[in-house]
């Protein structure tokens, strides 16, 4: 979902869906009809280093002044909604959730090659994570 990156591509070469943490779980009708009708055989799951999900609710504050100050919520809208949502996002470590998406998408979609990856912010570089 990181903004200060922009994969290049060939044209036509794939369906993108950015999701916040790697967590493809919101969008997994999306990855769906992504296999079912565009016929995507291969899935990469990049996670990126400095991901905003990770520890989120360290950030409650800034995200509740953020939707007062910019989207014009009322404080009680704002904070019900980040303690609502904020528990499905929150990811641990950008590495290991990114790992635990691939293998449950992996055994979600048996006929899928998935692979993990990470990119670095720091090195503006792409990782292919192993496994054990």
């Amino acid at each position: 979902m990181d903004n200060r990156k922009h994969l290049r591509i060939p044209d036509n070469f794939a369906f993108i869906l950015r999701a916040g943490g790697a967590n493809l779980r919101p969008s997994e009708f999306k990855v769906s009809y992504a296999i079912a009708v565009g016929g995507v055989r291969a899935l990469a799951i990049i996670g990126h280093t400095n991901c905003g999900m990770v520890n989120l609710m360290s950030r409650s504050h800034a995200f509740i002044e953020g939707l007062v100050t910019n989207a014009g919520w009322d404080r009680q809208q704002a904070e019900e909604h980040f303690f609502h949502f904020a528990p499905l996002f929150e990811i641990g470590s950008e590495i290991d959730f990114t790992r635990s998406e691939a293998k449950r998408l992996r055994m979600r979609y048996p006929g899928v090659v998935v692979a993990p990856m990470l990119y670095k912010v720091e090195d503006s570089r792409l990782y292919l994570l192993g496994e054990s």
